[in-house]
């Protein structure tokens, strides 16, 4: 046993001890290679949630942005936020929590002038997040020309006709209400249909009488069936519902267009994006659900433990990210796997290659060389794993995303070729010898 842990820990140092993997089974390559697994892993979301609040701490315009939103110097325009299972609310004066589009400083100059420093942007928009999209349904032609007509233009169009125009959404901002009157608007279209469409439309209105849905929820799987029978899929619009949200409204409005320097604050989860002094451009998100319920700034707090409560908040709501970030890194590591053993096969390939160009007959075969090429992988992961973390502090996140790998390729191939610098050495003193003889 002792041997194996030496072996299998100290390869990675010893050229003799490295040759031992030639009499060594596969095993350990396996193993080995699931360690580096779990270490690269560990780069990968160190790297990510370390930095942050470093790169935080070093953008005095987005964190005075951020306290003006929740620690107004001017109480009348300080949000007075708290986390309530889960979620943010907000103690109105009179112990109320209004649910509203409270601050839009893309809209609103009275509230760019009150919350924003140099440039940065808010929205502050707690209503919940199945709220229904308003929208505007159009096509646009696809020939170059670009002509745009509305959707009820594009069904009276032949089949034929139709094949040259795309679909298109556009959301509003504003809200999508269900009122009796519109609610029975969809009705009538739904009992044009007929047919199966029509048998649903009367099941959910006998689950109504008889109690086993509300009125709300009625009218929403109304006009879910309504939607899906008059528009064409939106998944390129909505990844969760078949139905368009108003908080995508903001990440087609505004984020997808590429914007910097902003602040999305919902009732759920925030995101943002923010340059450090040093010009680095750091994007987050961050959720509630593992805050602790209570305000955000204690009432008759001074400035100074108002702007740190906040800062607290931001950092907080960033780490409650870390459980979705580590099951994102896992699946991302389990789909890399396949290109990490690649990558070992290749430094293998490689030392064996330059070993038989030499004529150097130490190493018998190419399967040897991977197991000892495969001794040097999870010391490999780990040279990585540190230097992900160390440099995540100067380059941006995104570079996260492949920085372990090229560095961990990087350390496995230089060690590779000091085996074979090594090997050559001794079998060119072997020759020297034989020759003196």
């Amino acid at each position: 046993m002792k041997k194996w842990l030496n072996f299998f820990f100290l390869g990675f140092f010893s050229h003799r001890t490295s040759k031992e993997g030639v009499r060594r089974g596969y095993a350990n390559v396996f193993l080995g290679f699931i360690l580096t697994l779990a270490l690269l892993w560990s780069g990968f979301i160190l790297g990510d949630m370390l930095p942050f609040g470093i790169h935080y701490e070093a953008s005095p315009d987005f964190s005075a942005t951020v306290h003006n939103v929740f620690a107004n110097s001017e109480l009348d325009k300080r949000l007075n936020a708290e986390i309530e299972n889960g979620d943010l609310k907000l103690r109105g004066q009179d112990g109320e929590h209004p649910s509203d589009l409270l601050i839009n400083t893309f809209e609103r100059d009275s509230d760019r002038q009150s919350y924003s420093v140099n440039g940065y942007n808010v929205v502050v928009d707690l209503r919940p997040a199945d709220t229904l999209a308003e929208i505007r349904a159009y096509c646009v032609s696809n020939d170059g020309k670009n002509t745009v007509i509305s959707y009820e233009d594009y069904l009276t169009l032949s089949e034929v006709a139709r094949l040259n125009f795309d679909f298109k959404l556009e959301y509003t901002g504003g809200v999508h209400e269900l009122d009796d009157e519109t609610v029975d608007g969809y009705l009538e279209y739904i009992d044009g249909l007929g047919g199966e469409v029509k048998d649903k439309a009367d099941d959910l209105s006998s689950d109504l009488s008889a109690g086993g849905i509300e009125k709300n929820e009625y009218d929403r799987a109304v006009y879910e069936l309504y939607f899906t029978n008059y528009y064409p899929e939106i998944t390129a619009y909505e990844s969760t519902s078949k139905l368009p949200l108003l908080r995508n409204y903001y990440y087609h409005q505004y984020i997808s267009g590429g914007i910097n320097n902003y602040l999305f604050v919902f009732d759920d989860y925030m995101t943002g994006s923010f340059e450090t002094k040093g010009g680095m451009d750091v994007s987050f998100y961050g959720f509630y659900s593992n805050l602790e319920n209570g305000a955000i700034v204690a009432d008759g707090a001074t400035q100074e433990q108002a702007d740190k409560s906040v800062d607290s908040f931001i950092k907080n709501s960033y780490r409650a990210n870390w459980f979705l970030s580590a099951y994102a890194y896992v699946v991302n590591i389990i789909s890399l796997a396949p290109f990490i053993a690649l990558m070992l096969m290749v430094a293998a390939l490689l030392s064996y290659s330059v070993l038989k160009l030499k004529g150097i007959e130490s190493i018998n075969s190419l399967g040897a060389m991977l197991k000892i090429v495969g001794s040097f992988t999870w010391f490999s992961g780990l040279v990585s794993s540190l230097l992900t973390v160390i440099l995540s502090f100067f380059v941006e996140k995104r570079l996260i995303a492949v920085m372990p790998l090229v560095m961990f390729f990087v350390a496995l191939v230089i060690r590779s070729i000091v085996f074979v610098v090594k090997e050559n050495q001794l079998y060119m003193k072997q020759l020297a010898s034989q020759t003196e003889v």
